[in-house]
């Protein structure tokens, strides 16, 4: 259905407009132009009509022609049928007339006329008064005075004849070209209209949750570009949702199993099922549990509060070898616990950073978090902080399961975990997200190399400064 405030209408009108503004520009410009060019052409004609005529009856007289021979003669060279020729004399009375039937002659004594018999003056395509207002040319006959015929006078609707077909095959044209168009524009704003009812309606059935909708991205114009972002959008907005499902499923799964386990311990240790020796193991179990709520608590808050623009800057040149070797020491426990060996690599000397140091603190330990959760036992994990010009270039590898190269520019997403292999290990699918805002405030990026089977290596950069002078006596490594 078409909507008279449609885009349909809308381009039929504006190209109605730039058609009929181009059709009549070129109309007066066609028109003044072949006027002139038929005007001129005519006037040569008349001219030389007029010699001929002229030459005719001087012939006539001198070789005692018949009117009739002379009429005929006239004929002849009257050429096209709406011409008419008049021999007249000195009073303007008409002697011979040839052609066309019907042509009324201006008066004798009419400027026209007066000025040829009086004056020998020719006149060329002038407009006659009357019906029709035929054009009328005139010329003197020179020679004998004896010869009665003074004037020779040619009436002719010529030049409004081709005038008239001219003007009938432009309007002829011109309808039929605006008619082609308007058809042609159209189908080509119905088709186009049509497509982009189809990304309304898509984008009403996307708002509601529908996102396996494909639109047709063909023809590739600006269309099928917008199109083909619907379908990315979809496409995105679906994955999200998924990991969204899957995030409530496994934050559900992830908060009643420690709280399950909890509660298990504390009632076998009110209920006196817990032997003396074993307290102690149960307390630390409870204790275990307890961290990995809390983790995935402050996880949730933390990207909480980066989508609310909440998360506050505040860099300072500090020590990063030194909050290394101290988060390292704060995870020994874990490493300890899993029999994963770590090592500090780089710089022989301690690397000073401009940078937030307890919120890089936090990327660090989610990427080592991230190392040891996905590392098999016994295996190893190094940090490295290298200089490189004015940057620090802080990894963290470890000899882990890796990530496929499909999915290594999705592990930055909320919510995602990579493949079955890691998302089997306990973890929110934050921890890397999380990573990369916090890095992005900084003003860089995380960057990632692996292979599946062979570990994971993590990357960033941190502008270095110079260390105070008070620590520029620091222990070297």
């Amino acid at each position: 259905m078409i909507r008279w405030n449609g885009i349909t209408v809308k381009l039929l009108l504006a190209f109605f407009a730039i058609l009929l503004l181009s059709f009549s520009v070129t109309s007066a410009v066609s028109f003044w132009f072949i006027r002139s060019e038929l005007g001129h052409r005519n006037d040569a004609f008349e001219e030389e009509q007029l010699s001929v005529a002229a030459a005719l009856v001087r012939s006539a007289y001198r070789e005692k022609w018949s009117d009739d021979m002379l009429r005929s003669a006239l004929q002849i060279a009257t050429g096209p049928m709406n011409r008419t020729i008049y021999v007249l004399d000195r009073d303007g009375k008409v002697l011979v007339q040839a052609g066309a039937q019907g042509a009324q002659l201006p008066p004798p004594d009419s400027g026209l006329l007066r000025d040829v018999l009086t004056r020998g003056k020719t006149v060329i395509a002038q407009p006659v008064p009357g019906s029709g207002s035929p054009l009328l040319s005139a010329a003197p006959v020179s020679g004998d005075n004896r010869f009665a015929g003074k004037a020779v006078v040619i009436v002719s609707r010529e030049l409004k004849r081709e005038f008239r077909g001219f003007t009938g095959m432009f309007r002829n044209v011109m309808i039929s070209t605006l008619v082609f168009s308007i058809l042609i524009v159209f189908f080509v704003s119905s088709r186009m209209t049509a497509r982009l009812r189809r990304m309304k309606d898509a984008a009403r059935q996307i708002a509601t949750g529908k996102f396996d909708v494909r639109l047709d991205e063909r023809p590739r114009d600006e269309i099928g570009e917008l199109a083909g972002s619907l379908n990315h959008m979809s496409q995105e907005l679906g994955s999200l949702d998924r990991m969204r499902r899957e995030f409530l499923a496994n934050v559900s799964h992830d908060l009643r199993s420690p709280l399950t386990s909890i509660g298990g311990y504390v009632e076998a240790m009110i209920d006196g099922a817990v032997p003396e020796d074993k307290r102690d193991a149960y307390l630390d179990l409870i204790r275990s549990q307890t961290q990995r709520m809390n983790r995935l608590v402050n996880d949730l808050l933390e990207m909480a509060r980066m989508e609310a623009g909440q998360l506050n800057i505040s860099p300072t040149p500090y020590n990063l070898s030194e909050w290394v070797r101290r988060l390292l020491a704060g995870l020994d426990p874990e490493f300890t616990r899993r029999s994963i060996r770590f090592e500090l690599t780089g710089a022989p000397d301690d690397v000073w950073v401009l940078a937030d140091p307890h919120l890089i603190d936090q990327v660090l330990s989610n990427l080592l978090l991230n190392a040891i959760q996905f590392s098999p036992n016994g295996q190893s994990v190094e940090v490295s902080i290298e200089r490189d010009g004015t940057d620090a270039v802080v990894s963290v590898r470890d000899e882990g399961v890796g990530i496929s190269k499909e999915n290594l520019d999705r592990i930055w997403q909320r919510f995602y975990k990579s493949d079955k292999a890691r998302s089997a290990h306990a973890g929110s699918g934050l921890g890397l997200s999380i990573v990369q805002h916090v890095l992005a405030r900084h003003g860089t990026a995380a960057t990632v190399e692996s292979k599946p089977g062979r570990g994971s290596k993590f990357t960033f950069r941190l502008p270095t400064v110079e260390p105070p002078a008070s620590a520029r006596s620091s222990v070297h490594r």
